[in-house]
């Protein structure tokens, strides 16, 4: 820059600065307002974000909330209850009827009739389910005596709710009458009898002697029991409550040809198990005397070796096989007798009276 201009410039320089001064003092003067006069400034607002109304809804706390959800599940889960019905009357059900025998010792039988083969004996107080019944009522049909049904004679036993038995149209037909009936066994011919023939069937096992009082009679057995009788009143030495009255076995044992046999052992399967040989009181026979003692006899040996043989009902003063006594101790007008039926004074044990027996084996085969 030349030297010319440079004071021209200071100038400009200065007269900038005066002008600069100038204007702020006027500014502080109030040239545009003294502060009192100036407007008051409005304070900065910041907008609002446009709002929208949205529908208002309750809003519980979560724990709340979870509570009334947990009430809504359980509402929806529970059953509908089922309709209520008008209550009906239940049908009343039916008891089977039941028997109680109410003699100290009664026969079961296989057919109604005292006719039958007996099943088994029964005694007072045991109970049986009823089977059945016959039109007439006067036999029970039971379960179960030695794992069989039998029927019962309707007096001696007390039934309840029996209306509920059933009638048994087609009950089996007695069998031909046996020793075990309850008539006293039928006398058969003496030694003179001609022997069975001989039956190829081996002998089946006879049943536990103390399951009944009734006998065995198998008729595939080699000695047979041909002959049997009670001795009672007017049979025994004059009388049963006679001092002088016996209470004896008479045991005789025969061969094919009706000739005794000595040497014969036959031995009591009951009470207690006694063994006599014939031979002691006459040709194949023997004496047994009864006091307490049952006695179920049977021929186990004769000189041959071992044999087969029927089993005779019980005999005995006190426990004898009831059957075998009706009629023979006294009729119903006798104070003193025993058994005049089978249902009066015909019961365990047998007390204060005195009575023998005659019984034969022989050999048939």
């Amino acid at each position: 820059m030349p030297l010319s201009t440079l004071p021209i410039l200071r100038r400009h320089v200065v007269q900038t600065g005066i002008l600069l001064f100038a204007l702020l003092s006027l500014a502080g003067c109030g040239l545009f307002g003294s502060d009192s006069t100036a407007p008051t400034p409005l304070p900065t607002r910041t907008p609002f974000p446009t709002f929208t109304p949205t529908p208002l809804v309750a809003t519980a706390p979560p724990a709340a909330t979870a509570i009334a959800t947990a009430a809504a599940e359980a509402v929806t889960l529970a059953p509908t209850p089922a309709p209520i019905l008008e209550p009906t009357a239940a049908p009343t059900p039916v008891m089977a009827p039941q028997l109680t025998i109410a003699s100290d010792a009664v026969n079961v039988r296989r057919a109604p009739s005292t006719a039958a083969e007996l099943v088994g004996m029964v005694t007072a107080g045991q109970q049986f389910e009823v089977t059945g019944r016959t039109a007439a009522g006067d036999w029970w049909q039971i379960c179960c005596v030695a794992g069989q049904q039998g029927w019962v004679f309707a007096e001696l036993a007390t039934v309840t709710n029996a209306d509920a038995a059933p009638i048994v149209a087609d009950a089996p037909v007695a069998a031909e009458a046996l020793p075990t009936t309850d008539a006293a066994p039928v006398t058969q011919p003496e030694a003179t009898a001609a022997p069975t023939a001989a039956v190829a069937e081996a002998p089946a096992a006879p049943p536990d002697p103390a399951a009944s009082s009734a006998g065995w009679f198998d008729p595939n057995a080699q000695y047979q029991i041909v002959h049997f009788k009670v001795l009672g009143l007017e049979e025994n030495n004059g009388g049963i409550r006679d001092s002088s009255a016996q209470h004896l076995i008479f045991l005789t044992v025969l061969d094919q040809n009706g000739n005794g046999v000595d040497g014969a052992v036959v031995r009591n399967l009951v009470g207690d198990k006694s063994e006599v040989v014939t031979g002691s009181k006459g040709p194949g026979k023997a004496e047994i005397t009864m006091y307490y003692e049952p006695f179920k006899l049977t021929v186990v040996s004769d000189p041959s070796g071992p044999v087969t043989s029927q089993v005779s009902n019980q005999m005995g003063l006190v426990f004898p096989h009831l059957p075998d006594l009706v009629g023979k101790l006294g009729d119903v007008n006798y104070e003193y007798g025993a058994c005049p039926t089978i249902d009066i004074k015909c019961s365990w044990p047998i007390s204060a009276i005195h009575f023998s027996y005659e019984i034969t084996f022989q050999k048939v085969k």
